[in-house]
């Protein structure tokens, strides 16, 4: 039973970074790209709460959920400063689409 549980929680893990890792592949939205790490974020969380019910010892139990709680800290930070710099670039272009974005370099000049 326990390794039903473990494949199934690994599947669905990679699911969620390779959905991650097609989104920031094939988005150009910035608010988009955010997303996808987000997701991949939250499949590494999946993974630190599986490894760490693998183990017998409670000390190593309650390690998994520590690293996944740092990772969602973490992922609320990232977000945060994400956000604003992409509203900052969006009020300064009018966009935020990721082609549209090359020419930064020149408004950061003048």
């Amino acid at each position: 039973m326990d390794n039903i549980l473990v494949i199934t929680t690994f599947i669905v893990s990679l699911i969620m970074i390779t959905a991650g890792l097609v989104g920031i592949i094939y988005r150009r939205n910035l608010v988009a790209i955010l997303i996808s790490i987000e997701v991949i974020l939250n499949a590494i969380n999946l993974d630190f709460i599986m490894f760490s019910r693998l183990k017998s010892n409670m000390n190593q139990l309650i390690d998994g959920q520590t690293f996944a709680l740092f990772n969602i800290l973490i992922a609320a930070v990232e977000i945060t400063v994400g956000l604003a710099i992409i509203f900052a670039i969006r009020n300064t272009m009018q966009t935020s689409d990721i082609d549209k974005l090359s020419n930064i370099k020149e408004i950061t000049e003048d």
